[in-house]
């Protein structure tokens, strides 16, 4: 394993991933959603039905409460996304996608798909669940701090 460095090789994936994104034929349909933002109304469609709050996609994404709401805010103002207010509390809001978003969808997650079939390409169900083991062990490990 000399030279060999896990951090490095992982950036590099995660490069070529955002450059393949950055050029993908849906990213000039959808010139408004930026790759979180993508994730994200992916995430909500899937979710259809059920109630998403932001606390969900802190935890579902790894990302700060202060992250969050600037990245629902600036999707909000491009109306990806819309807040309601939920009976049982007025001080909570659930994320609803907005009919633009709702259109979007479809597309962002086939292309998402074409990108995982292209990155597990030769690789059989158990490589993948053995990575995917690996991949959630690196975060955990970065989490104990």
């Amino acid at each position: 394993m000399k030279n060999n460095y896990v951090i490095r090789e992982l950036a590099s994936l995660e490069r070529s991933i955002r450059k393949y994104f950055d050029h993908s034929p849906v990213k000039r349909e959808v010139e408004s959603v930026t790759g979180t933002h993508g994730w994200i109304i992916v995430y909500l469609a899937g979710k259809d039905g059920e109630d998403v709050y932001q606390r969900d996609l802190e935890r579902e994404f790894n990302i700060t409460r202060s992250t969050t709401s600037k990245m629902l805010a600036n999707m909000e103002k491009n109306d990806l996304i819309g807040r309601e207010k939920v009976a049982r509390d007025d001080r909570l809001k659930k994320i609803v996608l907005t009919e633009k978003s709702k259109k979007l969808a479809e597309k962002i997650r086939l292309d998402n798909m074409a990108m995982e079939k292209r990155l597990t390409k030769g690789f059989s169900d158990e490589e993948i669940e053995t990575m995917l083991k690996f991949v959630h062990r690196m975060r955990e490990n970065i989490e104990d701090q």
